[in-house]
């Protein structure tokens, strides 16, 4: 097929497994960007900044963070974001010398405390100012990424719709998630209208299909009926799951 982009190809492959096609490629997508992050950029400064700043990965990216291989770049980020917090609270909590066992041998370590200016009726201000110490200056450099990706990635489904295959692949796919199915009809209603229309007919259809497979399964599973063998609508719910919720991560951050 010449002319077709790689995100048209990747459109069809992802179409091809179960789940949204977007969340699985946005989900590629990202574990790549943080991949890039710890292993080749971790000493550039504006990175740092902008995860310093946000005070770490919201908790769905901190979550994929985790694994044998980046444990170094992830104890140099945690490093980087809990120092300049303190740093931050520093600046309105005073220190008192405290020798313990964590301490280097003969040395006191300067630790913070707010007992001080709790007894002399200072009690409202150093908890907000730690507050706001703790409060993230800009959004998760990662969501930010996401949300550009997600519209270069429904761009390109939308674009390449008035293609017989890739129609064809979304029709027999569970469609794409409820999430991205707003953005898609509220954030680029403006780029092919009559392509958008064609992905929304479709996708109505999915979801409909996906309601009734839900009732069939509901039906089914009710002791109060005659036992009946499940059909394409076995695995409905977990279906259902991903077009409603979108990316379900695991407890180990896989999804």
């Amino acid at each position: 097929m010449p002319g077709k982009s790689n995100s048209y190809y990747a459109l069809i492959e992802a179409l091809r497994r179960p789940g949204c096609p977007i969340c699985q490629q946005v989900d590629d997508a990202v574990r790549q960007r943080i991949d890039a992050f710890l292993y080749e950029q971790i000493t550039v400064i504006a990175r740092r900044d902008e995860i310093r700043n946000a005070r770490g990965f919201c908790s769905v990216h901190g979550s994929m963070i985790s694994g044998t291989g980046r444990m170094l770049g992830t104890a140099i980020l945690q490093h980087d974001v809990l120092n300049d917090v303190l740093r931050e609270i520093s600046k309105v909590v005073p220190a008192s010398a405290n020798n313990n066992s964590a301490a280097e041998p003969g040395k006191g370590r300067q630790v913070m405390t707010l007992k001080g200016l709790v007894t002399s009726g200072l009690r409202l201000r150093p908890f907000a100012a730690i507050a706001n110490a703790i409060k993230p200056r800009r959004e998760c450099p990662l969501c930010e990424y996401e949300r550009g990706t997600e519209a270069n990635l429904l761009r390109a489904l939308i674009n390449n719709f008035d293609d017989e295959i890739l129609r064809d692949s979304f029709a027999k796919s569970n469609g794409i998630c409820l999430s991205h199915f707003r953005v898609a009809l509220s954030g680029l209603s403006e780029t092919k209208p009559d392509l958008l229309a064609m992905v929304t007919d479709i996708q109505l259809g999915i979801l409909t299909r996906l309601r009734d497979e839900l009732a069939d399964y509901i039906h089914k599973s009710n002791g109060s009926y005659d036992f009946a063998k499940m059909g394409d609508e076995s695995d409905a719910p977990l279906r259902a799951v991903r077009t409603v919720s979108g990316r379900v991560l695991h407890r180990d951050g896989r999804i």
